[in-house]
């Protein structure tokens, strides 16, 4: 049940006050539903994280924190439940497409899509007046048929796949696939200086400002930052700069403190067991760790681009007059990535070597 938290949130505050009534879809909220791609739950700072996140820290402020929220363990299982409000196998989604084993494949549950036995949210929200936007990451489905502008979304611009790079040089995360970009259901490519954040704003800004009449909106903007790869545009790769030097152990543990502060977790809270395949700090050599600062400044980084152009859409949202009739949902689909990315699906250290640069000086 706590799966299905969010949907039912958003469906019970929009629609069940006006079902069987003749009430106009304009007294009803828009909506923006913000969903961040692998950002972990202590990340940002109303919960625990020393990521600089104004715009987020202003939101938690004026609203709710969900304290309580489950999420799935991965990226297009979690939207699944998402956007049909049902368990993730109900959905099709039983295991990403990516990761089906073999005795998964054709089963039911398994699709590897969010199949037809569902309803998307989407379509629910389109039917009772609204109106659907939808810029960023769908990861629920690569054939035509299953694109979201099929899925209730009237106006989308969407990369199909779970991951790529954030520039325009639409290169393929893992091995062996293209990315995939439409808009409105038609294959496109991003524009040059393309940077994911930045475009996937000003898609959904773009949208809600061209609408014309006085019905309520859905506008769904689905970030693929944090995800990897590493990427950030060069005037923000310093951001953070010596921010971890101290390593990733004692960020660990000052984070937590922070948590035990806020409330986030109780008093008597303490860190859980040290994953064994991860080296502790301690035990990097001096070279390791600068590459390991490094990442976490980067890291950082895309969080608190993320954070700034989230400032933009409400900034948005306040110059049109629309904020105060706008219901803002922000959350991550699921945590933090703990995959290097030579562990993705036919991909290996000598492939990420070839089509990578990852020296400390790149």
């Amino acid at each position: 049940m706590k799966k299905r938290l969010l949907t039912l949130i958003l469906l019970t505050l929009v629609l069940a006050p006006f079902l069987g009534t003749t009430t106009e879809a304009a007294d009803r909220p828009n909506i923006l539903l913000i969903a961040v791609d692998d950002m972990g739950y202590s990340d940002i700072g109303p919960f625990g994280g020393e990521i600089k996140t104004p715009s987020i820290d202003s939101l938690a402020k004026q609203g709710v924190k969900f304290t309580n929220f489950y999420v799935g363990p991965s990226c297009s299982v979690t939207r699944s439940m998402l956007f049909s409000g049902n368990d993730n196998h109900v959905a099709g989604l039983g295991n990403m497409n990516e990761l089906l084993a073999p005795n998964q494949v054709g089963q039911p549950g398994y699709e590897g899509f969010l199949n037809d036995r569902v309803v998307s949210m989407a379509s629910l929200l389109k039917e009772a007046g609204y109106h659907t936007y939808m810029s960023g990451k769908w990861h629920l489905g690569e054939e035509p048929d299953q694109d979201p502008s099929k899925r209730g979304f009237e106006r989308v611009y969407t990369m199909i796949q779970g991951g790529t790079s954030h520039f325009d040089d639409e290169w393929m995360m893992y091995a062996n696939y293209t990315p995939t970009y439409r808009e409105d259901g038609v294959r496109t490519h991003v524009p040059q200086g393309f940077y994911s954040t930045e475009f996937y704003v000003n898609q959904i800004v773009k949208y809600m400002d061209e609408q014309k009449d006085d019905k309520p909106f859905f506008a769904y903007l689905s970030f693929t930052a944090p995800h990897d790869p590493l990427h950030v545009p060069d005037e923000w790769l310093d951001r953070s700069k010596g921010q971890y030097n101290d390593g990733y152990n004692a960020l660990r543990t000052s984070r937590l403190a922070r948590m035990r502060e806020l409330g986030i977790v109780p008093d008597g809270t303490v860190l859980g067991p040290w994953m064994k395949q991860v080296p502790e700090w301690k035990e990097l050599t001096a070279e390791q760790k600068k590459l390991e600062i490094r990442r976490m400044e980067i890291y950082a980084a895309m969080i608190e681009n993320i954070d700034h152009h989230i400032g933009r859409v409400l900034q948005y949202l306040e110059s049109s007059g629309k904020k105060k009739d706008t219901l803002v949902v922000f959350f991550s689909d699921n945590g933090a990535n703990g995959f290097e990315m030579d562990s993705y699906p036919g991909t290996d250290k000598a492939w990420v070597e070839h089509n990578s640069d990852n020296r400390f000086s790149n």
